[in-house]
């Protein structure tokens, strides 16, 4: 059995938590080295202080199996530079960045899981692609509060217009990926995902001499106290604990909305609908921050995308034509827990909102129970090529009027206990009846002929445009659940303008950066755009300029950005669209 760490002093030992116990679970990361308790230790009988100490000292509530935040005695320790835990695009540049400036530095990267890119594999854009001037930024600003409710940190915004440009220099000019115009208002990564852009940043990350690391899960800050960290712990392919001593380490790593039992610690959502998209956004770096004079991180709300059909435990699948066809279309029709419609599903399109995907799973959201509702017209246009909207900008610019599969996909589901299929409409709102107790038939009935008069020409109840009302008269009808596709979450660790992890006066934690949707002060609960990739790329040239001049004590170049303008690239007459990604 490893011992805790035994040079933490009281203060550290009180926020880092080498308590009894935490990592006992069987199966967790830590399990065969759980840390043994130090002052204040359980009685022998094992009765209030035993269960005090068996509580993990980070995200108080949360059975924390894999015992993140929790630092351990080592197997080895190495002496670093720099560490960056995660490799998506805020890892990559936080770690190609400083080993830029300073070749002599020893930077580390890791990654949890067997291969690169994080969630970036998925994403679709790539930055806000010029520097604003500052008039521009504080216009900008201020249009980034209104849209996303207020709930975020304009000073950071303000950091992140007027610099954006270096920062894309940067990624785009200076090393070379791809970014092509799709036609969807935007440009996105060659090939619409971020995979494109992980597949040309490694070789050159490799070149530098980055020491990258795969199947290394951080678990653990090393801190001298609350205001001081000197390293990070890690969990080799092996088994074994590595600890890092380092002088900065970048936390990278994505949200949490693939861990819902942290989530449900940090939001108010209804987590049965919410189905998360991604990999490995199980709020480790959150944890670990924690354990610093920062303390909790910030609310939790989730970013959607579009409505998706199933539950959070037997989703439909993101990628299922099904669920595209049933939640994603302006020409969808949603009811709620009383059968009745609640909003224009194409509010987005009459309204000219760019935003129109992020709003829709808020507003399901906000219904107890949602069910997305169609016939046999609605298959035959849709496997006809009648739609939309695709999974993303790229999808949506470069398939439009490919047919979908749908017929397969009801086959697959139709056992399911969120699926409904009835020969009439009274008889589907009946078996959604059977299910939810508040839902009216009668009501249903109505609600689907008033939907057909407005596809025969009368006013929409909502104002719906009648391109996107289609009828629901030809058997079989069907109805599925509907929940949210989340893609990631807003809030958490708090940060200034130079990437530093702050505590709740803003004082920073020296030595301790983050980057991307880990950080906090971005949106609320509806996805303001441009803020994951651009995010990202900005928070991590920020936090490796500043740890090369004041962790490393070196300069960084005033050319740090390259010789290549984005403007050589887009063209001079460029004007900045808001990032998709």
């Amino acid at each position: 059995m490893r011992e805790t760490k035994g040079n933490l002093d009281r203060r550290t030992f009180m926020k880092g938590g080498i308590v009894a116990a935490a990592a006992a679970a069987t199966g967790s990361l830590l399990a065969s080295c759980s840390p043994q308790a130090t002052g204040g230790a359980a009685s022998a009988d094992g009765n209030a202080e035993d269960s005090k100490a068996a509580a993990s000292p980070v995200a108080v509530g949360y059975a924390n199996p894999d015992g993140i935040g929790i630092p351990v005695t080592p197997d080895s320790t190495e002496d670093v530079d720099v560490v960056v835990m995660g490799s998506g695009m805020g890892g990559f540049t936080a770690a190609m960045l400083t080993k830029e400036q300073d070749p002599d530095a020893t930077v580390v990267m890791l990654e949890k899981q067997n291969a690169l890119g994080g969630n970036t594999n998925f994403a679709e854009g790539g930055a806000g692609y010029l520097n604003m001037s500052p008039e521009e930024a504080r216009a900008a600003v201020q249009a980034e509060m209104i849209q996303r409710n207020f709930v975020v940190d304009p000073s950071l915004f303000y950091a992140l217009r007027t610099q954006q440009g270096d920062c894309a220099d940067w990624l785009f000019g200076k090393h070379g990926v791809k970014i092509e115009d799709y036609g969807s208002g935007q440009p996105l990564y060659e090939g619409g995902t971020g995979a494109s852009a992980i597949a040309t940043l490694t070789p050159q990350a490799q070149e530098l001499g980055v020491d990258i690391r795969t199947e290394a899960r951080a678990f653990a800050l090393v801190l001298d106290d609350d205001y001081t960290v000197s390293g990070i712990q890690y969990k080799a392919a092996d088994g074994s604990v590595i600890q890092l001593n380092a002088k900065a380490v970048v936390i990278a790593s994505g949200g949490m909305n693939t861990n819902p039992e942290l989530l449900d610690l940090y939001s108010n959502v209804d987590l049965g609908k919410v189905m998360p998209l991604g990999t490995g956004q199980d709020g480790d770096g959150h944890l670990m921050v924690e354990q610093t004079a920062h303390g909790r991180t910030g609310l939790q709300t989730i970013d959607g995308f579009f409505a998706g059909i199933g539950t959070a435990d037997d989703p439909c699948g993101f990628n299922s034509d099904l669920n595209t066809a049933a939640g994603f279309q302006f020409s969808s029709m949603f009811v709620n827990q009383y059968g009745n419609r609640f909003y224009d599903e194409s509010f987005g399109f009459n309204t000219g909102s760019q935003l129109f995907f992020t709003c829709i799973p808020q507003v399901i959201l906000s219904q107890s129970q949602a069910f997305s509702v169609f016939d046999e017209s609605y298959i035959q246009k849709w496997e006809d090529g009648q739609w939309q909207n695709g999974h993303n900008g790229f999808d949506s610019a470069t398939k439009t009027g490919t047919p979908l599969e749908i017929r397969s996909e009801i086959e697959r589901v139709k056992d399911k206990d969120w699926f409904y299929q009835a020969d009439t409409i009274e008889g589907l709102g009946a078996a959604i009846a059977a299910d939810v107790e508040s839902f009216d038939v009668d009501a249903f009935v109505e609600t689907v002929d008033a939907y057909n008069a407005a596809a025969d020409g009368a006013a929409d109840e909502y104002g719906k445009a009648q391109e996107f009302v289609w009828p629901l008269r030809t058997a079989p009808f069907y109805a599925a659940k509907a929940g949210v596709n989340a893609y990631n979450t807003n809030g958490g660790i708090h940060i200034n303008a130079h990437a530093q992890v702050v505590d709740p006066d803003g004082k920073a934690i020296a030595g301790l950066y983050a980057s991307g949707i880990a950080t906090a002060g971005w949106d609320s609960q509806v996805y303001g755009g441009g803020t994951n990739q651009p995010v990202a790329l900005w928070c991590s040239c920020a936090a490796a300029r500043h740890i090369v001049e004041n962790r490393l004590g070196k300069t960084v170049a005033e050319d740090w950005m390259g010789d290549v303008p984005m403007t050589s690239i887009l063209g001079e007459g460029y004007t900045n669209a808001n990032p998709l990604g």
